[in-house]
């Protein structure tokens, strides 16, 4: 795409901003603040943003899951819900297109808060385009921007419901596996190279609440390991997370590690639990149902 020049893009930013806009007081609390750690940057939004654009799949989730995929006008090309299915596109969630959002008129923008797509969102923020940004890392933030965006869209009730629903799941959870005796996993999120999850990382915190214990300790968030360090880790259960790569040379490139001789590999069928955000409810009973067959065969 051409990048757009001066003049155009100061005509779609006058077109996209309301014009009380400016006179509106910043939501939460005070310039450029807002709950559960996110933060405004560019002008005060609307009190009801009728053109959101969403620069991460995982915010994406959120908007759809608090039933408003209606204001959704633009997404990333990683997004792959089904409600966003004919929605423009507009790059990366690392590299979106500062000119394909401007394009959108939008007049919110949720950002997933990471430094690579900074270029761009702080050029919407001075071209005038309000932007939400949020950390979205671990179950707190997920709870955290359940609410932030239920309030950014103007249906704060929704967000409270969705995250009150979503601690519910948490609790159910955690108080299930409570009764059964702990599982050691190894949590692969790619196989070639071998890509787990580690400590701080967010399977790691689900996998907790169902019960289990990350056999890679004192490591990065996510460690590249050898297959030998794997089978010497000696994990009760695999799980499979690399959805990709499913029925790739199936678990030959595995086979070292005892777990997976003895066929105790789970395979999960979708990525919910390496994407912070409402497909928690998803995760948490799959991740279960994967670590502890024999309570959910009863």
């Amino acid at each position: 795409m051409r990048l757009l020049n001066h003049a155009l893009a100061l005509a779609l930013l006058l077109a996209a901003a309301p014009a009380a806009a400016a006179d509106r007081p910043w939501p939460d609390g005070g310039p450029g603040t807002a709950a559960g750690g996110a933060r405004w940057l560019g002008p005060p939004p609307p009190a009801v943003p009728r053109r959101v654009v969403s620069l991460a799949p995982s915010l994406t989730d959120v908007v759809v899951a608090l039933g408003r995929t209606d204001r959704l006008v633009g997404v990333t090309k990683f997004d792959d819900a089904p409600e966003v299915k004919g929605l423009a596109r507009v790059g990366g969630f690392l590299d979106p297109s500062a000119e394909a959002v401007l394009a959108l008129r939008p007049d919110l923008v949720l950002w997933f808060a990471d430094g690579g797509a900074m270029p761009a969102v702080s050029r919407l923020a001075e071209l005038g385009i309000p932007v939400l940004a949020l950390p979205i890392v671990n179950v707190a933030d997920v709870l955290a921007a359940c609410r932030s965006v239920g309030a950014a869209l103007g249906d704060r009730p929704a967000g409270e419901r969705l995250a009150a629903r979503l601690e519910d799941t948490i609790a159910r959870s955690r108080a299930r596996a409570a009764r059964l005796p702990p599982r050691r996993v190894l949590f692969i999120v790619g196989r070639e190279p071998l890509v787990v999850a580690g400590p701080g990382s967010y399977p790691d915190e689900l996998l907790r609440v169902v019960g289990a214990r990350n056999v890679v300790e004192g490591t990065v968030a996510w460690p590249v390991l050898p297959v030998e360090r794997a089978a010497a880790l000696d994990p009760d259960v695999v799980v499979d997370a690399a959805v990709r790569e499913h029925g790739r040379g199936g678990n030959r490139a595995l086979a070292a590690i005892p777990a997976v001789r003895r066929g105790a590999v789970r395979r999960l069928a979708s990525d919910a639990a390496l994407r912070p955000g409402p497909g928690l409810e998803r995760a948490l009973p799959m991740l279960f149902e994967a670590i502890h067959p024999e309570a959910t065969s009863r």
